[in-house]
């Protein structure tokens, strides 16, 4: 039953993270210097950090497959962010993830991670949706 509670609070909380992100990453296209120093005070990312991890160390793959998506489109939106222990998992479930479908995930996450300026319009167009990012964007290439 815990497990369960977790599960359910860790989805709603990346949920909320997820489309917090996407909003600022569209204020941050007008490149206004306010909305900038905005994104940075709104999210504590130590937290966000912590609760993403434990997403993706769930033993639901659906949990896994959905904060591969979200944590994509928090690097996109904040590209200068230091993520090192998100993108350590992801590489990790890139190479070991349980299923076929997590690892070709994690893959194009690690794309992104490597080039989130060259993923930008990826959130700009629509397809910030964490839950169908990474479909996208296998899709495209």
């Amino acid at each position: 039953m815990k497990t369960h509670k977790a599960l359910i609070i860790g989805l709603a909380l990346t949920a909320a993270i997820s489309a917090h992100a996407q909003d600022i990453a569209k204020l941050s296209k007008t490149e206004s210097s306010y909305s900038r120093e905005y994104s940075r005070k709104a999210l504590d990312f130590k937290k966000v950090e912590t609760n993403y991890l434990f997403c993706l160390n769930s033993d639901f793959p659906a949990v896994v497959e959905s904060a591969l998506g979200h944590v994509t489109v928090m690097r996109i939106a904040y590209p200068k962010q230091d993520l090192r222990k998100i993108q350590e998992k992801v590489s990790d479930l890139a190479l070991l993830g349980p299923t076929a479908s997590i690892r070709q995930k994690a893959s194009m996450a690690m794309k992104v991670f490597a080039n989130p300026f060259g993923f930008r319009n990826a959130i700009t167009d629509g397809q910030a949706n964490g839950d169908g990012l990474l479909e996208s964007l296998i899709a495209q290439r």
